[in-house]
C-alpha cells in the first residue's frame, strides 16, 4: 500500500476573511495559500484548506479534527488568552488530555496530548 497519511483537510467557510483571521491570529497557524477564494494553513505537519462558499448556510457538524500537541497546558492557556472559547481541559480514560473549540463556522477542533505513564 502506498498511503502515507492525510494530505490536507478542506472546509467550506461562509466568510473567508473572518476564517483567515481566526486561524492565523487566534490559533497562530501559518498562512501558506492566499487566493481570493481559497486560503491554506500549516499546522504542524498538517495542512488546512479553506474554501469560500457563501452559497451554503450550514457548515458545522460534519467534521471534527483532533490535533496532537506536545504541551497541552501551554496551548490551552495560549488559546484562552487569545480569546478562543475552549472547553474545559479533560482527562480521557484512554490516556489523553484534551480540549475542544469551534471555528467561526462551527467546525469542531480539538487539541490533545497523550499522558506519559
Amino acid at each position: 500500500m502506498s498511503i502515507q497519511g492525510v494530505f490536507y483537510v478542506s472546509a467550506h467557510v461562509s466568510d473567508l476573511t473572518r476564517s483567515k483571521q481566526f486561524y492565523s491570529e487566534k490559533l497562530g497557524w501559518k498562512l501558506g495559500t492566499d487566493e481570493p477564494e481559497v486560503a491554506g494553513f500549516y499546522f504542524g505537519s498538517g495542512y488546512l484548506v479553506l474554501v469560500a462558499d457563501s452559497a451554503h448556510t450550514k457548515f458545522a457538524g460534519g467534521m471534527h479534527v483532533a490535533i496532537r500537541v506536545s504541551d497541552i497546558d501551554a496551548e490551552y492557556g495560549r488559546l484562552v488568552e487569545a480569546g478562543v472559547a475552549v472547553s474545559e481541559l479533560r482527562r480521557q480514560p484512554w490516556g489523553e488530555r484534551n480540549f475542544s473549540f469551534h471555528d467561526p463556522d462551527g467546525y469542531e477542533w480539538s487539541y490533545g496530548e497523550i499522558e506519559s505513564a
